[in-house]
């Protein structure tokens, strides 16, 4: 981080951090882009082999989970899924959904182990270790009671709104997010849906949880946190669609916030303003952008100033260090070349101090030198002080040198906006096609007989017109421009949070375990899979399976959870637990 000699508890810990990455880095600098995929390695089976072991009997120290064993059961499940890869041999499907169903509470809803107090949390990690699970396993959801678990977490609006997370629990956003995306992954649509948003006010509630920062709070008046604000955003995605956040939220603040959340030295996403990056928000943050990426462009640009409102003088911009022309390096360079010159004047100062003191207590002005030592040992303090910010200024400089921004480049300016003029075209250009498709269909059954009979072959010409029009309007759609640097933030991924003997962690230095190993692997294949992105490395080792950027659930097992419990309706809503 470029310092602004004011030294913080944050600023050392980022310091620690950048020395700590700093030779990761440093490996890849000698290498050219081309060559980059060489150096980029999932280290699959390590991984496969550590997550496998949490599925058996853990160590003693895990008591202390005992309240999220639901939630151990999806961390693994989900990274096995990701990664496409096997339960262990040891380990059947009937074991975990017996797990599974001793976990169910029998009014609805799961606990985070067995006979524990239901929780929307577990809840959701229960649900999604099923849908993960997919197959036999999907009859273990309790849906009816399930439905009205949800109802009764819902806070009226009168008093605040939104969910709470068990009975006489509080509320915040996590509690809004895993209702909708339970709601959403055991097919609680339509009318049940509308019905539980209006019992809880959870999209009022969504938009009060947004700051002054742009990002979201746990509840109203909170500091805006990356966790929260995914769970805002993919909440309100999961009721109403890209429509409903763009509605509800103040995108561009969001998107200013969130952007300013990815390191650029480190790649990876920190959860709140000015502090350390975590790989776990390598999903909580970077799965928000392929959810704004749903939006229209224009939603998350800020509002053009009126010409009537414009300042008539341009600003003046006072001068400031930061506001230099020059690009960071040089600002770099300068700052160390500042402080060794600094440490090296105030070196020799206190060097010469030394000797007048020593010379004093040989001379005749021995009653002088009690004032000359503390002199020296002032000048003393003062240099070491220099050295460190020196020593400092010096890895920032080879920290630039070799930041992910540095070895992943974002695209320039004129790149995006080439990009984001190509996308619209390419809107635009499908809208036309179809608008003609469907002029040319209402055409045809226009000049149809009055009683509806077609020639021989006139409905399987239309049908084939309308077949080549379907086809025409799904041409290939260049990707949008990218809402963040993806390559950058894989590049930390696959360099900083993999243990060489399996498992992911937060960051160097950290052990690892099976949340970070979890949501780094989420982050991942959201990295990957992103609009405008692609797999770093050799695809054969680091490509994952695609995951739903709003349930963190592999798409495809998503589908088929959704296809079985849509075709099994639930009855209707009793009228005790509707607001009429």
């Amino acid at each position: 981080m470029f310092e602004d000699r004011l030294s913080t508890t944050t600023s050392k810990a980022q310091n620690v951090l950048e020395k700590k990455i700093l030779p990761f880095y440093q490996e890849l600098e000698p290498v050219d882009a081309e060559e980059l995929h060489d150096f980029l390695e999932l280290q699959r089976e390590n991984h496969i082999v550590y997550i496998q072991g949490g599925l058996g009997q853990l160590a003693a120290g895990f008591a202390v989970l005992d309240a999220s064993r639901t939630w151990i059961v999806y961390w693994l499940l989900h990274s096995l899924a990701l990664l496409d890869a096997p339960l262990p041999d040891d380990v059947t499907v009937d074991d975990l959904i017996s797990f599974l169903g001793s976990c169910q509470h029998p009014e609805g809803g799961f606990g985070g182990g067995p006979m524990q107090l239901a929780h929307l949390a577990p809840t959701y990690a229960a649900v999604a270790a099923t849908v993960t699970l997919g197959g036999k396993a999907l009859a273990l959801v309790d849906r009816t009671k399930l439905r009205d678990y949800l109802f009764r977490m819902c806070i009226p609006p009168e008093q605040g709104g939104g969910f709470s997370v068990h009975e006489g629990g509080e509320g915040d956003l996590r509690a809004c997010y895993t209702a909708m995306a339970v709601a959403h992954m055991i097919a609680l649509d339509g009318a049940d849906k509308e019905e539980l948003l209006k019992q809880s006010g959870m999209v009022q509630y969504v938009r009060a949880c947004q700051t002054y920062e742009g990002g979201l709070g746990g509840e109203p008046g909170n500091e805006a946190h990356g966790g929260y604000t995914f769970c805002g955003v993919a909440a309100l995605m999961l009721a109403g669609g890209p429509s409903l956040v763009q509605s509800t939220l103040k995108v561009p603040q969001l998107l200013h916030w969130l952007v300013h959340r990815q390191g650029s030295m480190e790649g990876g996403f920190n959860g709140r303003t000015n502090k350390l990056v975590d790989g776990c928000y390598s999903f909580w943050q970077g799965a928000v952008f392929p959810l704004l990426a749903l939006l229209p462009l224009a939603a998350l640009r800020s509002p053009r100033v009126p010409a009537a409102k414009a300042p008539q003088q341009e600003l003046q911009t006072p001068p400031g260090p930061m506001m230099a022309a020059s690009p960071p390096f040089e600002l770099a360079e300068e700052d160390m070349h500042a402080r060794m010159h600094a440490y090296e004047s105030l070196r020799g100062r206190a060097l010469n101090a030394s000797e007048e003191a020593d010379a004093a207590l040989r001379g005749t002005a021995a009653r002088h030198s009690s004032s000359k030592s503390a002199a020296a040992r002032e000048l003393l303090d003062q240099a070491a002080a220099a050295h460190e910010a020196a020593e400092q200024a010096t890895t920032q400089l080879a920290c630039i040198n070799v930041a992910a921004f540095n070895i992943c480049p974002p695209p320039d300016t004129e790149m995006l906006m080439h990009q984001e003029q190509s996308y619209l075209q390419a809107i635009e250009q499908r809208q036309r096609q179809q608008a003609q498709t469907a002029n040319a269909r209402t055409q045809e059954q226009e000049a149809q007989q009055p009683q509806g009979e077609q020639q021989p072959g006139q409905q399987g010409q239309g049908q084939q017109q309308q077949g080549q029009g379907q086809q025409q309007g799904q041409q290939v759609m260049p990707p949008p421009p990218p809402l963040c640097n993806y390559e950058a933030l894989q590049l930390w991924i696959l360099k900083c949070c993999q243990a060489s003997k399996g498992g992911l962690r937060d960051k160097p230095g950290k052990p690892v375990d099976f949340y970070h190993t979890c949501y780094c692997l989420s982050g991942l294949s959201i990295a990957q899979h992103a609009p405008g992105s692609h797999a770093m490395g050799h695809r054969e080792t680091n490509l994952l399976r695609r995951t739903d950027p709003a349930v963190n659930v592999v798409e495809d097992k998503l589908a088929a959870a959704k296809a079985y419990y849509t075709a099994r309706p639930l009855p209707a809503l009793a009228k005790s637990m509707t607001s009429e």
